[in-house]
This record gives structure tokens, C-alpha cells and sequence, in this order.
């Protein structure tokens, strides 16, 4: 049963988690981030939200340590990116895989525990106990020979949780892990997403459902190239934030977050 939380219960002010410094990322000399400073407190379940290029996916790989700033820095517990990779694990958006690569869901899933092992080594029967406890998590053990080309949407989303979920890091930073995912598997993520933070873990999420915001999540940030808000869920999801961050009308905004208020006292 997926359990509805009040920000204030779990912000922890006392310590950063992550640390964005003045970043800017370009491409081809256009930014897709521009002076981005944020910190990141422990403990929370951070969303991420704005339009379509707004620099979601960009900010994310570079908390992530995978992009590189074009001016800046990001620290994971006070430390660069490049010295904290056992700290923090990544999990991509769905398309960014290469499903048609020939291994077992299983294979993909122990995957998660290559941070721990030296370079010739291989993987030891411990590491394949929480590779398989991390499947039993996620509700797919019984799909672990399956070749992960056949794999649904949700399940696969499901199978890159389960492989992050090896990693045991203490930041978890996922790019959509909900997007065009079925009902059960959405219901799944959640309570892995809300059992992390139980365990005091940071979870940072990009995300589109402005509707399970107030329910799921802590925090929320706004950003379309620039960062536009951060603080807590209900301190940040106005109108006029709204309206900064998707030009949206007056109208709409109102209706979503009409919305929004009665989905929320449905899951009190």
C-alpha cells in the first residue's frame, strides 16, 4: 500500500546530499542548463520538473558525474563527482538502453554490483543473493532468465530500479522512471522510492504527473534551462510558478491544480 507523506515530516536541513554550484552546460554554444545553483538535503524525495528541454535529463547526468559542466561544479557529500561514484547511482531513462543487447534480466540487475568489484574480478555468490533480492523488490524473480528484450515498458523500467537498488549508494538520481509505465509497476516504484527515503536515502526523480507530486514527493524543483523554484511540495506548486515554468494560462493552471488539490484529499 503506497502511504501518503507530509513534507515536513522528512526534510533534514542539517546535511546536503548534493551540491549544485554555478552550472552552466552548453551544447553546440547553446546552454541547456545556465547558472544553476541548488542544494540537495538528505533524506528527501526531490521531483525535478519542467517542460520538454528544459534540462532535465542534462541536470540529472550532471549530478550524476556522466556530463561534465561547462562552468561549475556539482559535490555529492561535499566531495566532486569523479570521488563520490560509489555514493551515487544513476538510473537512465528507458530509451537510453540498448534492449536488444543479449543477456538475461538477471545478468542486467547483478550489473549493479560491478562498482564493487576490482576490474578482473567477477561477481560472488553474495553479490548474486542481492542481485536476486533486488528482483524479489521489484516483483520480477520470476522473469530473471528472460532475455531483457522482452521485457514490458514498466518491467523494464523496473529492471534498471532493481540494478540501482544493488548499488545500495546513498543518492539515487532516476531520469522518468514512471513514463508510459503500467499501473503495477508505478505502484512498485513508489514504495521502493518511499522505502529508500524511510532509509534515509536521497531520491532524486525527474518526473510528469503533476497529479502525484503532493503525494509522493517532498521536494520539488523547477527548471526550463534555468532553475526557477525549489522548496518544499507545497511551498513551490503555485500558479504563478507554474506560469514561470510552463507558460501555461491562468485557466489551466487552475485546473490542474484543482486537480491536483482533489487527488491529494482522495489518498488522505
Amino acid at each position: 500500500m503506497i502511504r501518503t507523506y507530509s513534507s515536513q515530516e522528512h526534510i533534514e536541513q542539517l546535511n546536503i546530499a548534493v551540491k549544485v554550484e554555478n552550472v552552466t552546460v552548453e551544447y553546440k554554444g547553446k546552454p541547456n542548463l545556465f547558472n544553476v545553483n541548488m542544494e540537495v538535503p538528505c533524506g528527501v524525495l526531490l521531483a525535478v520538473l519542467g517542460p520538454n528541454n528544459s534540462g532535465k535529463t542534462t541536470l540529472l547526468k550532471t549530478m550524476a558525474g556522466i556530463e561534465k559542466p561547462t562552468a561549475g561544479n556539482v559535490y555529492i557529500y561535499s566531495k566532486p563527482t569523479h570521488a563520490a561514484k560509489n555514493d551515487l547511482a544513476y538510473v537512465p531513462e528507458r530509451n537510453m538502453v540498448n534492449w536488444d543487447f543479449p543477456i538475461s534480466l538477471f545478468d542486467l540487475v547483478l550489473m549493479g554490483s560491478y562498482n564493487r568489484l576490482r576490474r578482473v574480478e567477477h561477481p560472488k555468490k553474495k553479490d548474486k543473493v542481492i542481485a536476486w533480492e533486488a528482483l524479489e523488490r521489484v516483483g520480477l524473480e520470476k522473469l530473471a532468465k528472460k532475455s531483457i528484450c522482452d521485457l514490458s515498458r514498466g518491467e523494464k523500467h523496473r529492471a534498471l530500479i532493481a540494478r540501482a537498488l544493488v548499488q545500495d549508494a546513498r543518492i539515487y538520481v532516476m531520469d522518468d522512471p514512471m513514463v508510459a509505465a503500467d499501473e503495477e509497476s508505478i505502484n512498485i516504484i513508489v514504495e521502493v522510492l518511499q522505502e529508500l527515503r524511510a532509509k534515509k536515502k536521497t531520491v532524486i526523480v525527474s518526473h510528469h504527473e503533476f497529479v502525484t507530486i503532493p503525494r509522493y514527493f517532498d521536494m520539488v524543483a523547477l527548471l526550463n534551462v534555468k532553475l526557477l523554484g525549489m522548496g518544499k511540495t507545497e511551498d513551490i506548486l503555485t500558479e504563478e510558478n507554474f506560469e514561470k515554468t510552463y507558460g501555461m494560462s491562468a485557466g489551466m493552471i487552475k485546473n490542474i491544480r484543482l486537480y491536483m488539490d482533489e487527488s491529494h484529499d482522495r489518498n488522505k
